[in-house]
Parts: structure tokens; sequence; C-alpha cells
């Protein structure tokens, strides 16, 4: 498996009492990790055996500490250099349990190098392998890019699984994906073209608002969709049908990269060649088991099956 990070960034985790905008505050604790979303899924699929290869499209200015970071975490990490200062994402969580995320932008890159980035991975697919690209992309690439992007790893035998923005997954889709999985506002969010603030919670009826958004992404061309709608759960739409999985409740420490963690388990199993529902189910387990860690998208593959166990194949419709 290959995992392609095109606008890696730096989680700056704040804790507060409260979030009290306008005033000088003093945090409680703070935590860094090296992050990204495509960062996060191969943190979901380390924790499901798999040993992906994480190409990483990185700025220079604090590309030591990132790549140090990731290295001790044993991944296998590719770094493809190019000038700026690495993003940050600001996220707050109060003791409500309220949390608030900041995203950077990103170095502005140049269409030249970014490319140059494609082809480096493209070179790297095996013929039927999986290729999990999540995220944002950098400042300097357009919704033609994107969907170049797309056809690019079609056309080198690569499956591309592809979790991104909404105006972003709009133009991956016209490249035809194996397979999307956005979360239940950015589906919505691309069917209704629209581009609102993204709420943390995905609102009442999401499960039966996720099968529908699944349904209708994978009428325009894309073989497999998933939609997460977090603690309510997942749904799904394939050539051989829909589906939903139920979430299950567990002790939440950090809800970010629980979605990203979904993707990496779930390719991981498809990779070995699993149905697609049990695929669902692994990722769901996996996310389940990133919730309660601080590291986005981070789990024990202990902790992954222990949530397997509990969400029952009967939780799955089809």
């Amino acid at each position: 498996m290959l995992v392609v990070c095109p606008n890696p960034t730096v989680d700056r985790q704040v804790f507060l009492a409260a979030l009290e905008p306008g005033t000088v505050l003093r945090a409680g604790a703070n935590k860094a990790f090296a992050a990204g979303k495509a960062v996060s899924a191969a943190r979901g699929s380390l924790a499901n055996g798999a040993r992906p290869e994480v190409h990483v499209l990185l700025p220079d200015e604090g590309a030591e500490w990132y790549e140090a970071a990731l290295h001790a975490e044993g991944m296998n990490l590719v770094s493809h250099r190019y000038p700026g200062i690495v993003r940050e994402t600001v996220l707050v969580y109060e003791e409500s349990g309220r949390v608030t995320v900041i995203n950077g932008n990103g170095a502005l890159v140049e269409r030249e190098r970014w490319y140059e980035f494609v082809r480096a991975v493209c070179a790297r697919i095996l013929p039927g392998g999986w290729v999990v690209c999540s995220g944002s992309f950098p400042p300097g690439i357009d919704e033609a890019d994107i969907t170049d992007f797309v056809t690019r790893v079609a056309r080198a035998g690569g499956k591309l699984a592809l979790d991104t923005g909404p105006a972003w997954l709009a133009a991956g889709i016209a490249g035809r994906p194996m397979l999307v999985s956005p979360n239940l506002a950015e589906a919505e969010a691309v069917l209704s073209r629209t581009d609102a603030p993204e709420p943390v919670e995905p609102g009442a009826d999401a499960l039966r608002r996720a099968e529908l958004a699944a349904i209708k992404l994978q009428s325009r061309g894309v073989h497999y969709v998933t939609v997460t709608a977090g603690a309510a759960g997942v749904a799904w739409a394939t050539p051989d049908g829909t589906g939903r999985l139920a979430g299950i409740e567990v002790e939440v420490r950090n809800p970010i990269g629980a979605g990203d963690a979904f993707m990496g388990g779930m390719v991981s199993w498809l990779e070995v060649g699993w149905s697609f529902p049990e695929a669902v189910r692994w990722g769901m387990a996996t996310a389940c088991a990133a919730i309660g860690q601080w590291s986005p998208g981070a789990a024990s593959a202990e902790d992954a099956a222990r949530y397997h166990a509990r969400l029952s194949p009967n939780g799955a419709t089809a």
C-alpha cells in the first residue's frame, strides 16, 4: 500500500478549561504531532498489520522535526522536499469536550514540483495495489491537477482511495477513483455544491443521510463509497449494494483523525482480499481504537481487535 500526503501539517493540541475568544488564556497542557490526514490513515493501517510506504510532499522549513517524529513511530517515510514552511493545525480541546480546529493552508508549491511528486508516486505503484490519498492539497494545485492526479494513479495500475475536502473531492471524483471516503458534512457539501464550515458532530438522522449520500456519490462512477458519520457510524454503497454499520459507545480522548484511521484500517483489509462489509467493520474498529489516543489516527492492534469483536456482523445491514 502507498499512502500519499500532499499537504502535511503539525498538529498543535492546546488544552483549556474553556475557550474564551478575545481574552488571554493559559493552556493547561500542549502536545504536538507530525500529522496530515494521510499520515493518520497510515497510522490506522499500521494497527492492522499493513506496512505502508508513506510519500509526503514536505516543505523544507520544519522538515527535520517532522521526519524524525514519524521515523520514531516506525513509519516507512519517503520525503519529497520543496521550499516553504510546514503548515500547522491548532486544535483546542475544552473540558466540556468541545473541539475547535484551525487548519493552516500550507506552502505554495510550483506546478512542476507537484508533477515531479506525482510521477515519483506513480513510479512506486504496483499493478492492482491500493493508494491512499487523504487531506487537503497545497496552494498552487487546482482542481484540474487533482483530476489529473487521480487518472494518473489509475493509468499506473493503482486503486486510489481518496478522502479530501468538498471542492477537491468533486475534482477527484471526475477522475473516477476506486474509492472515496468523505465524512457526512463533506459528502453533503459535494452533492449540494456548497462549502459551509464543517461541524465536528454530524447532527440528527446522520446514518440515514450518510447512506443516501453514499448512494448518490457512487452513482457518479466511483466503485466504492463510504460516508462516515461520527459516533452514528458509517454507511456505504458499492456495485453489490448498500449498507450501514452503527457506531458503538467508546471512551473519547481525541475524535480528530478517527475518519482517517477508518480509511487506513479499511483499505488494509481490502488489500488482502476481505469482503467490503468486513473491511468496513475493521475500519470502524480502528477508528474506535484511535479515538482513545491523542496521536491523530493512532491505534493499537489489540484495541482494534477488541472493538472489532464488539462490532457484530449483525450490526451491519446490506
